[in-house]
């Protein structure tokens, strides 16, 4: 693999890679750079934590060094957006960190914080803009931005904002773009029915698909517990204390079922933390924080953390609940093994989630690695005791009736003799 100085990307920008550690890129950015930097529409689709998010940035980068067009007021010359708030700040730090050494307009544009700095940041123009669908849509509504001089458009986990709710806004964005533009689509995973309609928002792209089915990255070692519903606290706290978890992220179903998890955990002395969507941003800011500084040791999360946040040294994923859609376990177990390091992931699976683990195994390709909970096992030998014990009871019991006794028949002939003298 060629070091960065070989993809021809300029020199401060080189400056700033060696300071971040960055030495050799990695196959998907060796592949979709000079895409980008030949201004081409892209459809890039790699695993997760095999850098999607620098393969775009940093050519786009370059290519605002090189474009000596003046600044629009109340627009940008870029628009990268993203499914999550946390996505788009992840984001938008990786374009301060490649752009250190150069004089680029930066902005982050998010729900959850007020407008109005967002809005004055806007007022002069800016190179890149870096958001979520809902925002960008509530500057445009209200004049404050306008993206009539927007020359390149990124969707950063395309899949879901082509999928999800977010297509109506994605649809009104795209109408605001001069016809003229470059379009560029980066996701971990890409269904047939998604990629149909991401065809329609790209001209003559080049395809880089690293991914061809939706797999999890062979480093990530996975596999699947059959579990109680009932059973699935106590089996969580039993894996933590048997592979002494220092930190993980665990995933469930709903909001709800987040926060009564990280009550239980709590309650237990195991330090943990509820994040989805109905917190305050400042909450999930701050919850976030200290989990990647190591304050926080368990963070109980719905999908909003599914997609995109890299925290390093994440070494175990556990999936409380099955997703409901089978390619989010996809996204899921991607938060460990960032950037070349091995990672687990372990998912219970109870009596009314088998139908998601066919979906999944389907999705992936092959069968996990599965095992059984104890109490399961007893329950089952159990049952078939009890159902040995009850064909035994059948078994045992007399066929036939029961004979009349000889005094009973006595009776009933001399009744009929009776009867027989009255008729005569």
């Amino acid at each position: 693999m060629h070091n960065f100085d070989k993809l021809c990307l300029n020199k401060q920008i080189n400056r700033a890679l060696v300071f971040a550690n960055f030495s050799k890129p990695t196959i998907i950015q060796h592949k979709i750079i000079p895409h980008v930097l030949n201004r081409n529409d892209v459809l890039g689709v790699a695993q997760t934590g095999t850098g999607k998010t620098a393969a775009y940035i940093l050519p786009i980068i370059h290519n605002i060094t090189l474009d000596t067009s003046r600044y629009q007021k109340k627009s940008c010359k870029t628009i990268i957006i993203a499914p999550t708030r946390e996505l788009a700040t992840q984001v938008f730090e990786n374009a301060k960190l490649f752009s250190k050494y150069l004089s680029i307009r930066l902005t982050l544009i998010v729900g959850g914080v007020k407008p109005k700095p967002q809005l004055k940041s806007l007022e002069k123009g800016v190179d890149i803009i870096v958001g979520t669908p809902g925002r960008i849509m509530d500057h445009i509504r209200s004049g404050g931005l306008t993206l009539s001089s927007t020359k390149t458009i990124v969707l950063d986990e395309a899949d879901q904002m082509l999928d999800l709710g977010f297509m109506p806004d994605i649809k009104k964005i795209h109408k605001s773009l001069p016809k003229q533009r470059q379009t560029i689509f980066m996701t971990a995973t890409m269904l047939d029915q998604v990629k149909n309609i991401a065809l329609n928002f790209l001209n003559n792209h080049k395809e880089v698909n690293l991914s061809p089915k939706a797999t999890p990255i062979e480093k990530i070692k996975q596999k699947v517990i059959l579990v109680k519903q009932s059973d699935k606290l106590s089996k969580l706290k039993a894996i933590i204390e048997e592979h002494k978890i220092f930190q993980s992220i665990i995933f469930t179903r709903t909001k709800k079922r987040a926060d009564n998890l990280a009550k239980a955990l709590c309650k237990n002395d195991i330090n943990s933390a509820s994040f989805h969507g109905d917190k305050r941003q400042s909450q999930r800011n701050r919850i976030l924080n200290s989990f990647k500084v190591g304050k926080l040791n368990f963070l109980i999360a719905t999908d909003i953390a599914a997609r995109g946040i890299d925290i390093k040294d994440i070494m175990f994923i556990i999936n409380y609940d099955l997703p409901m859609q089978p390619e989010i376990y996809v996204h899921r177990v991607g938060r460990s093994a960032r950037a070349g390091k091995e990672g687990t992931a372990i998912s219970f699976c109870d009596s009314t989630e088998k139908n998601r683990l066919k979906d999944i195994e389907k999705l992936i390709g092959y069968k996990l690695k599965s095992e059984v909970e104890k109490s399961l096992d007893l329950k089952k030998s159990n049952d078939d005791n009890s159902t040995v014990k009850k064909k035994r009871t059948i078994k045992n019991k007399p066929f036939f009736k029961k004979k009349r006794s000889n005094s009973k028949k006595k009776k009933i002939k001399k009744n009929l003799n009776k009867n027989k003298t009255f008729n005569d």
